[in-house]
């Protein structure tokens, strides 16, 4: 295939994939499943594929660039199959979705992001080369501190970080965020009076906190053992 058939078919590859992801989105209802209620109701009417849908549902979620929304549904996912069952079915979506949008990006947008970084700044080339070089402690430090986020995914695959080491990197990195969601999920909603299942804003903002202090702390000491120690 030619530079020319490329440059046509990688933007509407882009396109149709997007479009899908939409379609999917919207066809499920993810945001009226934004409920634990919601989303048991939808796990249940697809038994005995339940994880399926749920994973599914997680994917669509970090394709969709939706801020939190993986971690959301990962929380959500421990009141419904216990801490260990989400915890596995939340870590493997997680990792098929950040992958998919990082080969996403990658296939279609590399080359011209390539482009545009070598003629505006010799910084940013070497900036490039450190991340190809090092990718695997890279990935890995920027995941415990951002988790899921959106725009890591899409961002570095933009960058010359290998597939590898971005696959190792992010498998290990999400483990303290996806671990830490699911645990304090669940005893929220064991500890809380009446049906023990609290709303949804409540638990997840509570989970959140939590979340992004605990791996924040992680991510600090494990990046400030890896410092030399100032000269004597």
């Amino acid at each position: 295939m030619n530079s020319s058939v490329q440059r046509l078919v990688r933007p509407l590859l882009f396109g149709l994939v997007i479009a899908g992801v939409v379609w999917a989105y919207w066809r499920l209802d993810l945001p009226r499943h934004m409920s634990v209620e919601g989303m048991r109701a939808l796990v249940d009417a697809h038994a005995p594929y339940g994880p399926l849908v749920f994973m599914a549902m997680v994917v669509a979620g970090i394709l969709t660039r939706m801020p939190m929304m993986g971690t959301l549904l990962i929380a959500m996912g421990a009141v419904l199959f216990g801490r260990l069952p989400a915890f596995a079915y939340g870590w493997l979506a997680a990792l098929v979705g950040t992958t998919a949008t990082f080969l996403l990006v990658r296939y279609v947008a590399r080359d011209y992001a390539q482009r545009a970084l070598h003629g505006f700044s010799a910084r940013l080339r070497a900036l490039d080369e450190r991340l190809a070089r090092n990718g695997f402690w890279t990935v890995f430090a920027l995941r415990l501190v951002l988790g899921l986020a959106p725009l890591l995914n899409w961002g570095l695959g933009l960058t010359g970080v290998r597939l590898s080491h971005y696959v190792g990197g992010t498998a290990l990195g999400v483990v303290p965020n996806i671990a830490i969601a699911v645990i304090f999920a669940e005893a929220i909603a064991n500890r809380l009076p009446g049906s023990g299942v609290p709303s949804g804003s409540v638990m997840l903002g509570v989970v959140l906190v939590v979340a992004a202090v605990a791996t924040a702390s992680v991510a600090r000491r494990l990046l400030g053992r890896k410092r030399p120690a100032p000269p004597v």
